[in-house]
């Protein structure tokens, strides 16, 4: 396989179908991709194992790939992470920044373009934080760092991860839609308070 076998895959109308189809080409390409597959998450949030919970998002994200990469690579640092608490709960901490790790270090080795992967880098690092407090100093720091853009994408991507996850909590969709305003109001302001 090809980097450009991959794209083509990942970019097509129907990616869950196309990727099951190249299952071991893709395992060889990614192999931490391969451990995902049956990783149970053992939490509340997560009704998909790993792999395909990875494979719902990338194939309700747009076309795009910035966005389909990121989806890929999302939650791939979730098994070299996971532990569970007293009760048997699953947890990952941190998982975003493993992940990411994973994907700057397959950018390197496939030498993608630099813009790509810095915006992939960004999405992956940051789709699992909470904007709720949109005006805390961590919050306001992170979001400096995305354009109008950047910050649509963010948000796209939070839906369709939480789309990906237990249907129980879809009421959040509506949260995340109202904090992608506020955040766009506010870039478009430019108030941002260091």
């Amino acid at each position: 396989m090809k980097l450009d076998d991959l794209f083509n895959i990942i970019m097509s109308d129907n990616p869950i179908k196309k990727i099951k189809e190249n299952e071991d080409a893709i395992f060889n390409f990614i192999p931490e991709l391969k451990i995902c597959k049956g990783f149970e998450q053992k939490n509340p949030w997560h009704i998909y194992d790993v792999y395909d919970h990875t494979l719902m998002v990338l194939s309700l994200v747009p076309q795009d790939l910035i966005m389909r990469l990121s989806a890929l690579f999302h939650d791939i640092g979730k098994p070299q992470v996971y532990f569970e608490d007293g009760e048997g709960i699953g947890h990952f901490r941190g998982h975003w920044t493993v992940s990411r790790k994973i994907f700057e270090q397959f950018a390197e080795t496939y030498d993608l373009d630099k813009e790509l992967k810095e915006k992939v880098s960004l999405l992956i690092l940051y789709h699992d934080k909470n904007f709720e407090d949109l005006y805390s100093k961590e919050n306001l720091d992170i979001l400096e760092q995305f354009d109008h853009e950047a910050i649509i994408r963010l948000f796209e991507f939070k839906k369709a991860d939480l789309k990906s996850q237990n249907p129980k909590f879809h009421y959040l969709l509506e949260k995340f839609e109202q904090q992608k305003e506020e955040v766009l109001i506010l870039k478009s302001k430019n108030t941002y308070i260091r």
